[in-house]
């Protein structure tokens, strides 16, 4: 069951190289280029753990909802997989101004309650 922690770890890396995109304002996400590292994690998160019929793609990026469980409660017994089951929703926007600093676009994670 060990499949989960490389989702939770990737959400992690993502997260850590989160920041703010712009001086004036609350958006906050993960710098990424086509093909670096966290394009790639991107990729197979959403290919991995998206949920079916979930990913939406446009001009200006893409979403997808990802799920992932905590496998270690669920066999340590505490939870149940429903119980552990967390949502999120995974997004990337493309960048075309000059707060993309050299970066295709942004990547964003949200929990969804």
């Amino acid at each position: 069951m060990a499949v989960y922690r490389e989702g939770f770890d990737i959400m992690n890396k993502i997260q850590r190289a989160s920041q703010f995109i712009y001086p004036d304002a609350c958006d906050y996400g993960a710098p990424a280029k086509q093909g670096d590292t966290l394009w790639n994690n991107l990729t197979q998160l959403i290919e991995w753990y998206g949920v079916e019929g979930s990913v939406s793609r446009n001009r200006y990026g893409c979403c997808a909802v990802v799920e992932l469980i905590d496998e270690w409660a669920v066999s340590d017994g505490e939870k149940t997989i429903q119980q552990a089951t967390q949502s999120y929703y995974v997004t990337y926007t493309k960048c075309s101004t000059g707060s993309c600093r050299g970066y295709d676009g942004f990547i964003y994670i949200d929990k969804i309650s």
